[in-house]
C-alpha cells in the first residue's frame, strides 16, 4: 500500500511538471503570421517610403486597443514612446481589450497615410499618431494593414 501511495504522489508530481513545461498556446487572430524575418517599428517610422506597401512581421506590447469595435491595436515600437496602429477590417478579427499589456506577433502591409486626403485617412493618422512622441500632428502617419497575429 506504501509503494501504491508514493506511485501515484510521482504520477501526480510528473504530471504537473509535465504541464508546466508546455509552451503556452499563442491566441491566433486572423491569418497565421508566415514572415520569419522581423521588421523593427522604428525602422518604419524611419523609412515610411521605403516600407509603404510592403508586407511586414513585428513584435512588441499591446498598449491599447480600439475601445469602440477593437478594429485595431497599438503596438509599442523598440522606441521609447512609440508605437503604430495595427488595423484590421471592421468585423474581420476583433481584438479584445484584455489584450493590452501583451506581447504580440503580428503581418501585415505598411500604409503610409498622408491626413490630409481623406476624413478616413484623418482619422487614422489621428489615431496612429495619437501615442507617439512628438505632440504635433505629423504630415505623414504609418500604420499597418493587419493580415494576422499571434498573441501570447
Amino acid at each position: 500500500m506504501i509503494i501504491f501511495g508514493k506511485l501515484v504522489k510521482l504520477v501526480f508530481l510528473f504530471s504537473l511538471l509535465l504541464i508546466m513545461a508546455t509552451p503556452a498556446v499563442a491566441q491566433q487572430f486572423g491569418k497565421p503570421v508566415t514572415l520569419k524575418q522581423e521588421t523593427k517599428i522604428s525602422e518604419i517610422f524611419d523609412n515610411p517610403d521605403v516600407y509603404n506597401g510592403k508586407r511586414v512581421m513585428v513584435r512588441g506590447t499591446v498598449v491599447d486597443v480600439c475601445p469602440n469595435r477593437g478594429c485595431y491595436i497599438m503596438i509599442a515600437s523598440d522606441r521609447r514612446f512609440q508605437s503604430i496602429q495595427f488595423k484590421v477590417e471592421d468585423g474581420v478579427i476583433i481584438f479584445p481589450a484584455s489584450l493590452k499589456g501583451r506581447n504580440i506577433i503580428a503581418e501585415g502591409i505598411v500604409t503610409k497615410l498622408d491626413p490630409t486626403k481623406t476624413e478616413e485617412h484623418r482619422h487614422s493618422a489621428n489615431d496612429a499618431a495619437k501615442h507617439n512622441e512628438s505632440h504635433e500632428m505629423p504630415s505623414v502617419a504609418v500604420m499597418i494593414n493587419g493580415l494576422g497575429a499571434a498573441v501570447q
